[in-house]
């Protein structure tokens, strides 16, 4: 199993890739936020895409506008810290939300998420799951890189790019059904 670590000064840069990864599910050039938060000296950092900077906590359930009205998503990567200033991947996770408007809430319809840690070679890459899909589908795991795992998982740029691949299919494929809905 392959763990994906970078230096602290990485992360901390890390918020125009996830802008240009998510410029396919927005309008023009609106820029996604990404705050980046540290719990405490030495512990976890958590980047978090939202529509703007805001203070405060920083939460998972934060999320951004999509070109569709109805639909929003949320993207969020957990690090842990390991060696020196560097720190390990433990999860990013891409969900697309149906935006409930008489409820108040979101509806997750899909998930794009990788578990770089995880011993299960279907959760380590990027893999699918239909959220809105009764149990137990909606628990199943479809890998994106099933095969070639090992390519996937080699650095975090690769493991940028094959999310950014995923969530252009999203952009191209799932969005345009949702159009005047």
């Amino acid at each position: 199993m392959a763990l994906i670590t970078v230096p602290e000064r990485n992360l901390r840069q890390r918020s125009n890739t996830l802008h240009e990864m998510f410029i396919p599910l927005r309008e023009g050039d609106s820029r996604v936020a990404v705050r980046y938060a540290r719990s405490g000296p030495g512990g976890a950092i958590r980047l978090v895409a939202t529509d703007e900077k805001t203070g405060g906590s920083i939460r998972t359930e934060e999320s951004f506008r999509t070109s569709i009205q109805g639909l929003r998503c949320r993207y969020y990567e957990s690090w842990r810290a390991s060696a020196g200033d560097t720190f390990t991947l433990e999860r990013a996770y891409f969900t697309l939300l149906a935006i409930l408007p008489a409820a108040h809430k979101y509806d997750e319809l899909l998930c794009i998420h990788t578990d770089p840690a995880d011993t299960d070679d279907l959760k380590q890459g990027p893999h699918l799951h239909i959220s809105c899909a009764p149990d137990p589908m909606r628990h199943c795991h479809f890998p994106l890189a099933f095969g070639f795992l090992e390519v996937v998982l080699r650095d975090c740029d690769t493991l940028t790019r094959a999310m950014q691949r995923a969530i252009r299919v999203v952009a191209r494929d799932v969005l345009p059904r949702y159009n005047n809905r």
